[in-house]
């Protein structure tokens, strides 16, 4: 090994002799590793030679390593800074820890524990913890520890006269060792791989505890693994180290309240943005720009000669530009701006007067420009390392405004009473995000978005759309290069490759089902249902049917319910959709195979909750420990839950599923869809329901949810039979038309109509009568 090439991969073994060392009688004043501790080999050149020559006689010295070591190491004097023993974080813990948890045990040294002689004993208790762990951010309850938890001490050990790690069991709630619990006041000897238990769930998931690591044993079985493929890792990792790498953070925030509410207490729907795909878009934008590398232009020769010179093996490359996305409310802002984002996008709902954050539960949160500034201003504006500010609403320009107020030195928004097409939005982003990543100045990039959108053949009047942006302040010096490139020799290993995918935090789940086309006039219901649901005072639901007739809507409403409230109060896995109606299909199709083998099914046991808690009890037993450690909930979605409800046998065995499940799982809601409740006849043991009935449609919007359906505009022509003979508005005669009021305002029956009208008209399609009598 050569020792002028330090890795940190692989640390010189502490057990190394501070004098020359005895190996088969010839002085060898070289410090020893537990890498080289082999009889076959004198010296490091030696051992070189032979891994070249005949790597067989390393295979074979690798597999005796750790014997050679235990008995070479046996005449070691102990040295006061050895480390005996290393306690490191459990790897469960670790994954589901935040980046701010691991900073804060990192800094009480708690992350890794090293116990040295100098060190003889440390301490673990409630104290150690409670200033970094809380139920409200994790799973881990500080309190549930006690004051002195556990000592941890070197002493010799008797058997071997050694010194060794002891741990003793000082606790009131117990501690493990490998899972088994320990004897109080008892001390316990630690060895290499053992885990060690300092709170766990009661299903015995690890929610505090660490993994002993001996070096020694560690350090055999490592030794004479410094291959070169070890020295490129080590290079690659320092040339991502240091000022010309550092991260920039931008910031993002999406606002996308349900409803608003009105002066006089009534709710209206939002305007839906397509956040996701803005999201996408700079997110593309990013990876697009983290591709782009250049060499500067050839330098003169030593002569000073114009002609052809070497080319410098200076590259230039995009820093690394990490991404802190959520959703916009007053806490995430403010976060943003203490966190120290280089800039920060905003897209959402504004008028002239404020900006549109959600309430947390689906409600819109107005944010007067004044009230902003305070936000911003809090705890000293002045110290903030935010440069730019992008705007994505709607006659943001008085937001701009108040933004520049604040001290941003670019604020980019919309001029005043504009508005501006989702399309022409997402456009301006995706370009002047990659522009600004590839080290653009802001000027530069705003143009070059501002011609993207200008020249786009997808949106309408191009040019007068890209004026609508505005960057302030208007006579600014907007010179200023936010995310510079980095200088990296040519030499140097790096990484060039797209950024990673863990720099971009996911705000919706990929494993939850898309909104259905022409999903409408809903808003209400799904604002009232989430509201239940992320309650966390006062009246706490973990229990919601969703009711009403065969066609209403319910699975719609279900995955809107999902897919607004799984990324508000879970993470990934944290929410799952069981369809219940599938399972029961499946089983009715089997029966009916049965039947035609002539098998008789007449004492069947109905399999579908069989089959329903075992995917329940799976997806638990997959996700529950990493979501309660987060102290995050659970959300599952039982659609179409009819064929559970048809008989009392199978009615009580549900009941009695939904009590169990929710009794034993803390953090666990769940929504139910089906035409009646589950409590009709009895109740949930333990757990009340909240039931949200769905109503038909009025004909007003059951002619938005068809038009919105069509995939071709209905002429006045075809609307000769409808009702409204008096009226010149397209929307009324639709509305009034026979076509459309035989659907009764069931959304089944309306997307079934837009389904035939692109074969026929309306005045041609065929009408029951008695169901146009029937809405009468």
């Amino acid at each position: 090994m050569n020792g002028n090439l330090p890795n940190k991969r692989s640390r010189v073994a502490p057990y190394a002799l501070p004098g020359p060392v005895i190996m088969n009688g010839v002085p060898d004043n070289r410090v020893m590793t537990s890498s080289i501790l082999t009889s076959a080999v004198d010296n490091r050149e030696e051992q070189f030679e032979a891994m070249k020559e005949d790597s067989q006689n390393l295979l074979e010295a690798m597999s005796i390593s750790q014997q050679n070591t235990q008995e070479c190491t046996q005449t070691l004097e102990d040295s006061p800074s050895l480390c005996l023993m290393r306690l490191v974080l459990h790897p469960e813990v670790d994954k589901a820890v935040t980046a701010f948890q691991k900073n804060a045990l990192e800094k009480k040294g708690l992350y890794r524990i090293e116990m040295q002689m100098l060190t003889p004993r440390v301490t673990l208790g409630r104290e150690s913890y409670v200033g970094i762990f809380d139920m409200k951010t994790s799973g881990v309850d500080p309190v549930k520890l006690s004051r002195t938890h556990c000592i941890i001490e070197t002493a010799l050990d008797p058997e071997t006269h050694r010194h060794a790690v002891f741990i003793t069991d000082k606790s009131t709630n117990g501690i493990r060792i490998d899972g088994v619990q320990v004897q109080k006041n008892k001390k316990y000897k630690v060895a290499d791989g053992q885990k060690i238990t300092l709170l766990s769930s009661r299903q015995g998931n690890v929610l505090l505890g660490y993994v002993a690591e001996d070096p020694h044993v560690r350090g055999a079985q490592e030794g004479g693994k410094l291959t070169q493929t070890a020295i490129l890792a080590d290079s690659q990792d320092k040339s991502q180290q240091g000022p010309n790498l550092q991260e920039y953070t931008l910031g993002v925030l999406f606002s996308a309240p349900l409803v608003g509410k009105d002066i006089h207490g009534k709710y209206h729907p939002i305007a839906e943005l397509d956040v996701k795909r803005e999201y996408s878009i700079l997110q593309k934008s990013l990876v697009e720009a983290s591709k782009f590398a250049k060499r500067p232009a050839a330098i003169n020769d030593a002569g000073g000669n114009n002609g052809p010179g070497t080319m410098s093996r200076i590259y230039q490359c995009p820093r690394q530009i990490s991404v802190v996305a959520k959703f916009a409310n007053t806490d995430t802002f403010r976060a943003m701006v203490t966190l120290g984002c280089r800039a920060l996008h905003f897209s959402g709902h504004g008028d002239e007067n404020h900006l549109y954050f959600e309430d947390g539960m689906g409600l819109v949160h107005p944010i007067p420009h004044k009230g902003l500034q305070e936000l911003f201003s809090a705890g000293g504006a002045g110290e903030s390392t935010l440069r730019l500010v992008f705007v994505s609403a709607c006659s943001s320009a008085p937001l701009a405004y108040a933004f520049v107020a604040c001290g941003i030195p670019h604020v980019i928004g919309v001029r005043t009473n504009q508005k501006i097409e989702d399309y022409a939005a997402i456009e301006f982003t995706r370009a002047f995000y990659l522009a600004l990543a590839t080290g653009k100045p802001v000027g530069a990039s705003f143009t070059i978005a501002q011609q993207s959108v200008a020249k786009s053949p997808n949106i309408r009047g191009p040019m007068a759309v890209a004026e609508k942006f505005m960057l302030l302040p208007e006579d600014g010096d907007h010179s200023e290069i936010i995310f510079p490139l980095a200088a990296v020799e040519s030499s140097s290993t790096i990484n060039l490759e797209p950024m990673k995918k863990k720099r971009y935090p996911k705000l919706w789940f990929d494993d939850l089902p898309a909104m259905c086309q022409g999903f409408c006039n809903r808003s209400v219901e799904v604002y009232k249902i989430c509201l239940a649901l992320m309650m966390t005072q006062s009246r706490i639901t973990r229990l919601v049917t969703i009711c009403g007739e065969e066609g209403i809507g319910k699975t719609a409403v279900a995955h809107a319910v999902a897919n607004y409230v799984g990324p508000r109060i879970t993470s990934e896995g944290g929410v799952r959709i069981f369809s219940v109606a599938k399972l029961a299909q499946d089983e009715m199709d089997e029966h009916v195979g049965m039947m035609r083998r002539n098998i008789n099914i007449a004492n069947g046991r109905c399999r579908v909750l069989t089959r329903l808690e075992t995917m329940v009890s799976d997806h638990l037993k997959q996700h529950k420990a990493r979501i309660e450690f987060n102290g995050q909930h659970m959300l599952m979605v039982m659609d179409g839950c009819d064929y559970l409800l048809r008989n009392d046998s199978r009615r009580d065995r549900f009941r009695v599923f939904l009590s169990d499940i929710l009794t034993n799982n803390a953090s666990l809601k769940i929504v139910l869809t089906a035409r009646t409740s589950i409590c009709a006849d009895g109740a949930v043991r333990g757990h009340g329901e909240r039931l949200y009935t769905l109503s038909k449609f009025d004909m007003k919007s059951a002619t938005m949810m068809l038009v919105s359906l069509m995939s071709r505009p209905i002429r006045v022509e075809e609307l000769k039979h409808a009702r409204a003979v008096n009226s010149t508005d397209k929307l009324e005669l639709i509305a009034s038309h026979p076509a459309l009021r035989a659907t009764m305002g069931i959304p089944k029956r309306i997307a079934d109509l837009a389904g035939r009208l692109n074969e026929t008209t309306m005045d041609k399609t065929q009408v029951d009568e008695r169901d146009v009598g029937l809405l009468k």
